[in-house]
């Protein structure tokens, strides 16, 4: 699934393709090949759905615009850079635990603004999945049970 690979890709790392050539930063994300890929790798991708990955403090970010035509953003907190709205697509790292926040995420308990519920794409993808393998260990426990 194109998600996966999406979190768990390393952006930003010089590219295996082209580490001989000046910026070759894998900073997007191609959705049909399900790759990361640099700005001297576009040519064959060129008719592919392609995802710009940015930085915002050292950290993977995607404009929500961007984010929105492909997953529901709802509830991720997200930050503005370069006068454009973007969420981090896996959570950062604590560095001291929160005082006095009445809000946190749901998934990894980082400090929140209200009235958001999750830090990251990433915290709340698992959150669903979670949830829903909760749901089909029910449902198929009660199926067991009564017969479904």
């Amino acid at each position: 699934m194109w998600l996966e690979t999406l979190l768990s890709e390393k952006f930003y790392d010089a590219c295996e393709t082209h580490h001989d050539v000046r910026k070759n930063e894998k900073n997007i994300f191609c959705l049909d090949c399900c790759v990361g890929i640099c700005p001297h790798c576009l040519t064959p991708h060129g008719s592919h759905r392609l995802l710009q990955i940015r930085r915002y403090v050292y950290h993977d970010v995607i404009r929500v615009g961007d984010a929105e035509k492909l997953m529901d953003c709802s509830y991720v907190q997200s930050y503005t850079t370069n006068s454009a709205k973007v969420v981090f697509l896996n959570p950062r790292l604590q560095t001291r635990a929160c005082r006095n926040s009445s809000n946190s995420c749901i998934s990894c308990h980082r400090a929140l603004q209200d009235p958001y519920f999750f830090c990251s794409i990433y915290c709340k993808v698992s959150l669903s999945l979670s949830s829903l393998s909760l749901y089909i260990y029910i449902y198929t426990s009660v199926c067991v049970v009564f017969s479904c």
